[in-house]
């Protein structure tokens, strides 16, 4: 069996990382099929010793740091982030792995840095390409002067570039990826890899009640309100602005449910003071899983007016929860969404947003079916098992090996599920 490590690089300060969520994810589908280790920069300073999540993924502690002798404490987490380091090279030299899965591009200086510790120990290594858009279009979408800019293409562009272009393999989770990753220097073709999501299990009785409650949202629904739902990081690039200013441009009642931790940068208490009556913006805090299942199913369409994404796993876990998306057409949400279970507008257009919002709320009955479609659709092409079998083709194929072929790997997970 083939020994492989998943090397998620990300910022350790983030309690969110959808790149990271997914290699996690993938690992734990890949482990029935190839001896997989997770080594990932989130998992805190690295004390402890290795240790099993569920599904039989190893884990090794990752220490992580900035350099010594800048006063880290002035800068702002989206500088000093580009600068951490981490032990995630040494656990490549000393671990005999077979092969090298690099998750997320950022901090891209120690991608590259664990990047060359594979080439130096001849180790072949794959990347997915997690953030490789946001990457792409950073410049653009956080809107950064002369100086800023060429800062990014020196620690950010360049170096993920060089990790694209001397891979062995590079998993592009839709084909959006493929130009981007060209332009990068990569020549052979990439693999699709998509993100998959498990299908979520029922609620427990009252729990969701309970968790509504604790997060300050209505349980019982308003007759003719629509509930839409925003969940992620709340930085630039994820249009929370741009969809705040929609809701108060709304014709109709309106409950926005919005995920995750406050941001200096945002004022959300002048979005709060627009509300027209019948309106209302619920805005979280920090969730947990739990939570998050009970905010999905408390709400009527999941809306993530995203600048630029890769393929964000978040839509994927809305329309599993049966719920239709209205998204923007950046990167690869057009792959995952289409008029089947939800509708793209164009990114940074509040009009676009308010109106498409406005269209789908005429309409309960149509809203309900495509959210029908859209966990239908997650049911039968964007599944982890899925995933697992195309990287364990590109994991063959790199290593020289024969394919064992879908039927086989199928085969293998059922035995190890029963030995298990």
């Amino acid at each position: 069996m083939i020994r492989v490590l998943a090397a998620v690089v990300v910022p350790p300060h983030l309690s969110v990382s959808g790149g990271a969520r997914a290699a996690e994810q993938l690992s734990a589908a890949l482990a029935p099929h190839c001896d997989i280790t997770v080594a990932s920069m989130m998992n805190g300073t690295g004390a402890g010793t290795a240790s099993f999540a569920p599904g039989g993924v190893r884990r090794l502690p990752v220490r992580s740091w900035r350099p010594r002798g800048i006063p880290w404490s002035r800068l702002a987490d989206r500088y000093s982030t580009l600068f951490y380091r981490s032990d995630l090279s040494e656990i490549v030299a000393r671990g005999g792995y077979d092969l090298v899965h690099l998750h997320n591009p950022l901090p891209a200086l120690e991608m590259e840095r664990v990047a060359r510790a594979c080439i130096a120990r001849r180790i072949p290594y794959v990347v997915s390409t997690h953030g490789i858009n946001e990457v792409a279009n950073g410049a653009r979408i956080y809107g950064f002067d002369r100086l800023r800019r060429l800062a990014w293409e020196n620690l950010v562009v360049r170096p993920v570039s060089r990790v694209v272009r001397q891979a062995n393999a590079v998993f592009a989770l839709s084909p959006a990826d493929v130009p981007i990753v060209r332009g990068m220097g990569f020549h052979d073709e990439p693999d699709i890899v998509c993100n998959g999501v498990p299908m979520p299990a029922p609620a427990a009785p009252g729990a969701d009640a309970a968790a509504l409650r604790r997060l300050g949202i209505p349980v019982e629904r308003q007759p003719g309100q629509i509930t839409c739902m925003f969940l992620a990081n709340h930085t630039p690039n994820k249009g929370l602005p741009q969809l705040l200013e929609a809701i108060t441009r709304l014709r109709r009642p309106c409950l926005l449910i919005v995920g995750g931790e406050r941001r200096d940068t945002i004022d959300y208490e002048r979005y709060l003071r627009a509300c027209a009556p019948g309106q209302q913006i619920v805005i979280t805090g920090r969730v947990g899983d739990e939570d998050v299942a009970a905010m999905y199913r408390r709400s009527d369409l999941f809306v993530f007016p995203t600048l630029a994404d890769t393929f964000p796993l978040v839509v994927l876990e809305a329309m599993s929860h049966g719920l239709p998306v209205l998204a923007t057409r950046v990167g690869g949400i057009p792959y995952q969404v289409d008029a089947s279970c939800g509708a793209l507008v164009d990114p940074d257009d509040p009009g676009q947003l308010a109106a498409a919002i406005d269209r789908l709320g005429a309409d309960p009955g149509g809203l309900r079916q495509l959210g029908v479609n859209a966990r239908a659709r997650v049911a039968t092409e964007f599944t982890w098992e899925h995933a697992a079998e195309r990287a364990m083709d590109g994991y063959h194929r790199v290593l020289g090996l024969k394919p064992a072929g879908r039927r086989s790997l199928r085969q293998r997970a059922a035995e190890q599920a029963n030995a298990d």
